[in-house]
């Protein structure tokens, strides 16, 4: 599978999972759904996946795109954050390879502002693997198993997928 394929695999899952989705080809998608829950504390989360490709992903290039895809979200959907409302990002980025430092960062790193957060993730091909965030922040953790369950329902490990329609 290349990258444009897993791309188009994404946009099929968030329209399965009920995002509304945008998308700018070739190189660009995002999905967008806003969830309340009592247990969040009674909060909104306006959480919006934006998915990006790219023949070589580094840690500083993953680091740029989640904080435009943060900063994005925050214009987009962010003018009530911290009244019973915040926002989320699980920023994506998809390439043929990826740098040890991108899968790093996206293992450790959560970006963080006022009622905002994101979460970077690598997708990465050659290696058949996708690196992001096991455990959560402690600032937000509610939001926790949540983001996590998104990124599993969306991103697919690349090893899992042998054998896939390439598209």
């Amino acid at each position: 599978m290349d990258t444009l394929g897993y791309q188009a695999l994404v946009h099929d899952r968030l329209v399965v999972s009920g995002y509304t989705v945008r998308s700018a080809p070739p190189s660009a998608l995002v999905g967008y759904r806003r969830d309340f829950r009592v247990r969040w504390f009674a909060t909104t989360l306006h959480l919006l996946v934006h998915v990006a490709t790219t023949p070589h992903v580094t840690a500083d290039g993953l680091a740029r795109f989640t904080r435009a895809s943060l900063d994005h979200a925050k214009l987009a959907h962010g003018g009530m954050r911290g009244m019973q409302s915040g926002v989320g990002v699980v920023s994506v980025v998809v390439g043929d390879r990826a740098d040890d430092d991108a899968h790093a960062y996206a293992l450790t790193t959560t970006v963080r502002d006022f009622a905002a957060f994101a979460w970077p993730a690598v997708v990465d091909l050659d290696a058949q693997v996708r690196s992001s965030r096991t455990a959560g922040p402690m600032v937000g953790a509610v939001y926790n198993s949540w983001m996590r369950a998104q990124i599993d329902a969306l991103l697919p490990q690349p090893d899992a997928l042998v054998g896939a329609d390439p598209r």
